[in-house]
């Protein structure tokens, strides 16, 4: 939010009309919005702490071998450093690959936002070029110059100021303007910075950042055309989160439709009741992959990370007025009625009726998903195991009829896939290698090869993790899958 801020009033200084100021403000709002895209893959890659990895190397110059090599030796701690340290020669690789999805799920969140036609291709164009250089070394495309997008160069000169700001102060922050100008920045861009860094920091640098975010969309603002599309936003925002680990996929849509389908026997409104669904998770982004993905006991402070989660949620969607009236609901779906839940501890007189239907749906749900330290429950052994906890009767016997009704049959992807290609599909995005499809479908390898190209050809996407948005958003993987 402070980029935005900053990066904006760059292009309103630089001369810039009203339509390059508003693709400014939101290519910068949305630069990385994609951020999850590729959490499971850095975990791996990386030493388990996808946020770490993020937060250091944004503050490196990737394209000096010595930033570079203290960077990845940094990472990991025991088997995760000797893990980060053999993948040295395919580290290239792994980061451009990351670029790319980081990239095309943002772009995919952008297009949801449903911008106006003039808006919408340039901003989209900025997030895609997000991790590109202005001298040509960036990923994943190698673009240089001019080639980039204006949006993208305003957005990387913002963030690049505020980020060293928070880090160093005030000089730090007109020390890597200075030295990545002309390198990963616009010169032209660097030098308005340089001329006021104090003016135009302490500007980016309000006491809300929040609210000044908002009173500084360029006119027109962006509204949304009628509850479903705004609906189709929320649950893009959604599905972003649950690309934090492969087994989370599905997950808030699902727990938003068996809220949404539950509610209605329970006085609820079934559009509050959905939204509450697709939102109740977005705080675990908060959380690095590792911590999910461990399949033995976490660490005190690991733990603590897990049980502020839904407290994330809850604020993030306290912030909008159209959604604060779930807040209370988001934040509290893993309080329990004797108190025994988290992050508050809070009891029955605590918990409406939104938020004790949220807690059944959420458990119903993830009782029938595989974690990494357990397998998914059947029907009867999760419903034996929900009746047992502490929570509203009445709303688990509400999300439990709701999930045994007939389900809607699902739709046909936009796309003309054979049934083997969808078969493939769900595999692929649930982080499945090619020579793992190939042993569960009972096919080759070289099969799976040539129906991987013709998915990702047919859905438009070219990473995992912009396959798995894909398959979300059309109802192509269940959560349980």
């Amino acid at each position: 939010m402070r980029a935005c801020l900053l990066a904006t009033e760059l292009a309103r200084r630089s001369g810039a009309g009203p339509s390059l100021q508003r693709e400014v403000y939101f290519g910068t709002l949305m630069r990385f919005a994609g951020c999850a895209a590729t959490s499971h893959e850095s975990a791996l890659a990386l030493g388990g702490n996808d946020i770490e990895v993020r937060a250091r190397g944004d503050l490196i110059d990737a394209t000096r071998p010595l930033e570079a090599l203290r960077f990845i030796a940094g990472l990991g701690f025991g088997r995760e450093k000797v893990g980060v340290l053999s993948r040295l020669p395919r580290m290239a690789g792994i980061v451009t690959q990351a670029a790319r999805a980081d990239c095309e799920v943002g772009a995919e969140l952008v297009r949801r936002l449903g911008l106006p036609p003039g808006l919408a291709e340039p901003v989209r164009h900025s997030v895609l070029c997000a991790f590109e250089r202005f001298d040509g070394k960036g990923a994943p495309s190698g673009l240089a110059g001019q080639e980039l997008p204006a949006p993208a160069r305003f957005a990387a000169v913002g963030f690049a100021a505020v980020m060293f700001d928070v880090v160093g102060g005030r000089s730090s922050a007109v020390d890597v303007v200075e030295r990545w100008s002309g390198r990963a920045l616009d010169p032209a861009i660097c030098q308005s910075f340089c001329e006021t860094p104090d003016e135009l920091l302490a500007l980016a640098d309000p006491e809300d950042v929040y609210a000044a975010v908002v009173a500084d969309e360029p006119e027109p603002g962006l509204e949304f055309r009628d509850d479903d599309h705004l609906d189709d936003v929320l649950a893009g925002f959604g599905d972003a989160a649950d690309l934090k680990a492969p087994f989370f996929q599905g997950h808030s849509r699902a727990v938003g439709s068996l809220a949404r389908d539950a509610a209605g026997s329970l006085g609820l409104e079934p559009g509050p009741a959905y939204r509450a669904g697709v939102l109740h998770d977005l705080g675990r982004v908060t959380v690095p992959t590792g911590v999910w993905e461990r399949n033995g006991p976490l660490r005190p402070e690991e733990w603590e990370m897990v049980r502020l989660h839904p407290y994330h949620s809850g604020r993030i969607v306290s912030r909008s007025p159209v959604l604060a009236p779930l807040a209370p609901a988001v934040s509290r779906h893993h309080e329990r009625l004797d108190g025994s839940g988290y992050p508050a501890g809070v009891g029955a007189s605590d918990l409406d009726m939104l938020a004790r239907l949220l807690a059944a749906a959420d458990v119903w749900r993830t009782l029938g998903e595989s974690r990494p330290h357990r397998p998914a429950l059947p029907p009867e052994a999760a419903a034996r195991r929900i009746t047992e906890m502490p929570l509203d009767r009445s709303a688990v016997r509400a999300v439990m009829r709701a999930a045994q009704a007939p389900r809607v049959a699902v739709p046909r992807p936009p796309v003309d896939l054979t049934e083997r290609e969808l078969e493939v599909l769900r595999h692929l995005a649930r982080g499945s290698t090619k020579r793992q499809v190939a042993e569960r479908l009972v096919i080759s390898p070289s099969t799976v090869h040539t129906h991987t190209v013709h998915i990702y050809a047919k859905c438009g996407v070219s990473t995992r993790a912009g396959l798995a948005m894909f398959a979300m958003r059309h109802g192509l993987v269940e959560s349980s899958d």
